[in-house]
């Protein structure tokens, strides 16, 4: 019998994720031969231990946090989507050729737009943080057509530079309350910390949608401050994992898994508290 094609997700630190426990779903749904581990690079060699993968057999990658922008330097050739995003969460191993793609923002597209069924044309939506993560975002948003976008940041010359890339407006955090969101995005660590970002609880008056990139058994730290400022709807961002996954997984082995049935059986194992796998 034919071994499984391997594949895994790269980060640091890496024991949270559940990305393994989706992608077996996927491989379970479509019926494709695939292995799926998740592996801790050492945070200053993630192109050694990237090509040590490949050299071994791997056929492709997720790669989190801290890695996206490492992943972008080290592809042979990037998707029009990475290359916009200038960060790769998604590696395939085609020969000696390694192809880069960023499966983030159409993941968190799909998400909104199918779980959800938030309209984001002509949309006001906010932005916080400025990373890796976000890149992808932001991206993708503009294609759908908002009204327009802002980044926030701690540190505000991240979030500058990122405006003048993408085109859309940087503000402080101070300034925020005093405009008007129908969507804000934590895309800050801060939930990773058990903590949410430091903006005014004004901010979300009548904000429809606040939704933390972070996922989580319960209501975040970010989830809870839109609830108590006001917001409609709030939303933590297991169904983006699962829909970039999907993406990843169309790219890897040229079939798209069905999503809905994979997002309920994610939520049951997080809100019942089963371990990572």
């Amino acid at each position: 019998m034919k071994p499984p094609d391997r594949y895994a997700v790269v980060g640091n630190p890496i024991s949270h994720s559940r990305s393994p426990e989706i992608h077996r779903l996927f491989a379970r749904t479509t019926g494709q031969g695939v292995s799926y581990e998740k592996l801790e690079a050492p945070l200053d060699g993630f192109e050694d231990f990237a090509l040590g993968l490949r050299d071994n057999g791997y056929l492709g990658l997720n790669v989190t946090i801290p890695f996206k922008l490492d992943a972008a330097k080290l592809a042979d050739d990037l998707t029009p989507r990475a290359r916009l995003a200038g960060a790769v969460n998604t590696l395939k191993f085609d020969g000696d050729d390694i192809i880069g793609d960023n499966t983030d923002g159409i993941g968190f597209v799909r998400d909104l737009r199918e779980r959800l069924d938030f309209r984001i044309a002509g949309a006001a939506i906010l932005v916080l943080g400025a990373g890796g993560g976000v890149r992808g975002l932001v991206a993708s948003l503009l294609e759908e057509r908002p009204k327009w976008i802002a980044v926030a940041n701690r540190t505000h010359g991240r979030a500058q530079e990122l405006a003048d890339e993408f085109g859309v407006e940087a503000i402080r955090f101070d300034e925020v309350p005093a405009e008007h969101f129908d969507l804000i995005i934590n895309g800050t660590s801060s939930s990773l910390n058990h903590d949410a970002p430091l903006i005014d609880v004004e901010t979300f008056d009548d904000c429809l949608l606040a939704y933390d990139l972070v996922y989580a058994p319960g209501a975040t730290p970010f989830m809870c401050l839109a609830k108590s400022g006001g917001a409609r709807r709030v939303s933590d961002g297991l169904g983006m994992l699962i829909e970039q996954a999907a993406e990843s997984f169309a790219l890897w082995r040229g079939v798209r898994p069905e999503t809905a049935g994979v997002y309920r059986e994610m939520r049951r194992r997080l809100d019942h508290g089963t371990a990572p796998a």
